[in-house]
């Protein structure tokens, strides 16, 4: 975190925090369930393994009837510095369902100097009681200096307790004995006896008392007598090796231990930096390897590396993060959040797969290598699992995941697995990608949508035009296509907006401001918004031209249009408009960014176009019903603007 009054999370350094944290509570000894900390002005909650908001975290993940959210807002307004609670259950709520109860008892720590800050460490009472506090018939209670009940071992039964006035000793109330301790902090034990219980065990603990001092009394002796001859040695031997692994100075007042101390202490230092080092290019090594393999990256010593297993079944679990805007509110570079969702997604992988390998390949893409088999049913259970745990960052981001396998090829499976990404449906809601459905034939506009697309576009009729684009969008999303090809749609209506405005000589802005907003488009909703402004703008500057009306420009497109099929000069147009040829030519190309030569074989072809649809008609007679005589040069001008011959063009529209 870069600190607790800055609303902006850090989440390299939260991903930072939370290994020291699991580090720390790898200590059994402390018996500590979990640490979690409290972060005022984000409303943010680290622990141990997920970060979250305040009401995220205490409403699902340590959900208690006792202790709800407000309750731990309320704490940073208490003046106390230390203050252990009262012992709760806490479970996680999944499927509205409560899940791993445990019962915790909450300890608050504050500092001074961190006012918007404070730590809650969940200590695991049962824990604690059943391997330091057991008594002969558990009944086992601690209270704070209130005489609050903080803990009892017997939740049952309810106990009404004597008071305890002296820091420890016993209380004998209805033949029940209340031996008690109090601690510095403040809080009281209380072991509960019955009278019976100790008389029943006085004659048996007396004989093992005294077994228990002979037995004792011979260890005492032969362990001195073994001690006399090797103590003195062994103690010093031991001494040094302690101070191995310390900054200390030796204080031994044997020279020769101090120079051994010294020595050793050198050699270890120099073997844990060696250590390290290996390590750190061992991980880059292995990286290397496996990235060459999956990208089919060749090198001067052969494809086999020590790094990667061969004949042993592998797959490829693949995570493509995409961001949405709130990401950028609090300031968030994308390279350095999808390296802290890498330390999720591996920290849950590894649960399952120890063996398990996780890489960042690009700035929005994670890969995980699991050694297994594709019909694995723990694949599916642990991208189920990455899904529920980062549900809690979905206002900032969304995944794609996707799971391929194999033995050897792992270029292909990696491909596959790039193809299955693209196969998510067009939502802003994490998808597993597994199971691909088969994809009918994608939507296009048909020719007739094409000609009355174009038409409308070019007059500025932008309703028209908004209505034609829903209806095929709407068809889209009834259909559920996928994100692609909705893409890919949207795309291509707005290169067909950009051209028409380029041919009237209109600077396209609007439609570049539309394609790069197409890059972070995620719903039907947005989208819908994107087209129709872009629609709509386009259109508004293709109306303020009309109105600043080109006689010229004009007279030429209606005179082609009325008279393609015949034979065209710019020597005959310009003599009917009473200007000279080669004023009309540069003019025309000033104002439309077409050749006039080109723009008339532009109208030809786009008139064939509609001909060679109609089955009944020959080629060569669309060709001159065109304005083309000559076959050849009809073939040849129809390749060059459309990419196919004749023939082809035909065949495929048809068929």
């Amino acid at each position: 975190m870069q600190g607790t009054q800055e609303k902006s999370i850090d989440y390299v350094n939260a991903a930072s925090t939370m290994q020291k944290l699991n580090f720390f509570l790898s200590n059994r000894l402390l018996h500590l369930e979990n640490i979690i900390m409290m972060y005022k002005e984000s409303g943010f909650v680290l622990e141990k393994g997920r970060g979250a908001d305040v009401d995220v975290m205490f409403e699902r993940y340590y959900n208690s009837q006792d202790y709800s959210a407000s309750f731990w807002n309320d704490q940073f307004t208490q003046p106390y510095k230390f203050q252990v609670l009262p012992a709760s259950s806490f479970a996680e709520i999944v499927s509205n369902h409560r899940a791993g109860e445990r019962m915790l008892l909450p300890i608050i720590v504050k500092n001074d100097q961190l006012p918007n800050f404070y730590l809650i460490a969940m200590a695991d009472a049962d824990m604690i009681y059943s391997e330091l506090g057991q008594t002969i018939n558990d009944k086992f209670y601690i209270l704070n200096d209130h005489n609050q009940q903080l803990y009892t071992s017997s939740r049952s039964e309810q106990v009404s307790l004597p008071k305890f006035t002296d820091q420890s000793g016993y209380v004998i109330q209805d033949s029940i004995y209340y031996f008690y301790m109090k601690g510095e902090s403040g809080l009281t034990y209380i072991h509960v006896v019955p009278d019976t219980t100790i008389s029943s065990q006085i004659r048996w603990n007396f004989s093992f008392v005294l077994l228990l001092i002979l037995t004792i009394a011979i260890s005492v002796i032969a362990s001195f007598l073994l001690s006399v001859r090797i103590n003195t040695p062994v103690k010093q031997i031991i001494d040094a090796m302690q101070k191995w692994n310390t900054t200390q100075p030796s204080i031994s007042g044997i020279k020769e231990f101090n120079i051994i101390h010294n020595k050793i202490s050198d050699i270890l230092k120099t073997s844990r930096d060696i250590h390290q080092d290996m390590s750190e290019k061992e991980s880059l090594l292995q990286y290397y390897a496996y990235s060459n393999k999956l990208k089919k990256i060749r090198h001067q010593n052969g494809d086999s590396s020590p790094w990667v297993p061969s004949n042993r079944p592998f797959v490829l679990l693949l995570f493509k993060v995409s961001y949405k805007s709130m990401l950028y509110r609090i300031e968030v570079d994308e390279e350095r959040a999808t390296s802290f969702i890498r330390e999720y997604v591996n920290r849950i992988i590894m649960e399952t797969y120890p063996d398990s390998l996780t890489f960042q390949m690009e700035k929005d893409q994670i890969l995980s290598i699991v050694f297994t088999e594709m019909t694995d049913p723990n694949i599916r259970l642990t991208l189920e699992q990455i899904n529920h745990v980062l549900e809690a960052e979905r206002k900032y981001c969304f995944l794609t995941i996707t799971a391929s396998g194999g033995i050897e090829d792992w270029n292909e499976a990696y491909q596959t697995g790039l193809e299955q990404l693209k196969k998510r449906k067009f939502d802003d809601e994490t998808q597993i990608v597994v199971d691909i459905e088969r994809q009918d034939e994608d939507i296009q506009l048909s020719q007739a949508q094409e000609e009355e697309l174009d038409a409308n576009l070019y007059s500025g009729n932008d309703t028209d035009v908004i209505q034609l684009v829903r209806r095929v969008l709407g068809r889209m999303k009834k259909r559920n296509e996928s994100a692609l090809s909705v893409l890919q749609f949207a795309e291509s209506i707005m290169h067909r907006t950009q051209k028409i405005l380029q041919q009237r000589n209109i600077d396209p802005a609007t439609v570049r401001h539309a394609l790069t907003e197409l890059q972070i488009c995620y719903t039907y909703e947005q989208l819908d918004t994107i087209m129709s402004s872009m629609i709509q703008s386009s259109a508004f500057l293709v109306k303020e031209l009309k109105d600043k009306r080109d006689h010229i420009i004009d007279f030429v497109y209606e005179y082609l249009e009325k008279n393609y099929d015949k034979e065209i000069t710019l020597d005959a147009i310009a003599d009917k408009l009473n200007i000279s040829r080669s004023y009309l030519s540069t003019y025309f190309k000033e104002k439309t960014g077409d050749y006039f030569v080109d723009y008339v074989n532009s109208v030809r072809i786009n008139k064939a176009k509609v001909l060679l649809l109609k089955p009944d008609i020959r080629i060569q007679d669309a060709a001159q019903s065109a304005g083309y005589q000559n076959i050849n040069s009809f073939n040849r001008m129809f390749k060059k603007l459309t990419g196919f011959t004749p023939s082809e063009f035909r065949k495929s529209k048809l068929h």
